[in-house]
């Protein structure tokens, strides 16, 4: 049975890999666990289908990953000054503008997959 995170400090944290692919599969694209899970949070294309996912959600707003370099600040949202890193920024309901990074683009994009969903479907 598989773990899911419990608040958005676990979300921002969760490794890329099987467990993240999982979640993804299940809570963001419908799938169930026994079939064949693409490796969402390490291939960009499959982390391109969750954005295409993601962006026809009703409610929601869900920005595309961007690549923010040390001269651009995310201070004000709680990254270090000097943080280099992938982002994705997601809006609901619930969350206003939440940005969450990774070091590479499909890990932000699921990280904020799996928090726009949370959101919505709060446990």
């Amino acid at each position: 049975m598989m773990m899911k995170p419990q608040s958005v400090a676990d979300i921002r944290t969760m490794p890329a890999g099987r467990e993240m692919d999982q979640q993804i599969a299940c809570a963001v694209m419908g799938l169930s666990d026994e079939e064949d899970i693409p490796p969402y949070s390490e291939d960009i294309a499959a982390a391109w289908s969750v954005v295409e996912t993601m962006v026809r959600k009703d409610g929601l707003y869900f920005g595309a990953p961007h690549y923010k370099n040390k001269r651009q600040s995310l201070a004000q949202l709680g990254y270090p000054e000097g943080t280099e890193c992938w982002y994705c920024v997601i809006n609901t309901k619930r969350l206003n503008k939440v940005v969450l990074c990774a070091d590479t683009a499909p890990l932000a994009i699921c990280r904020a997959a799996l928090l726009g969903v949370k959101s919505e479907n709060p446990a």
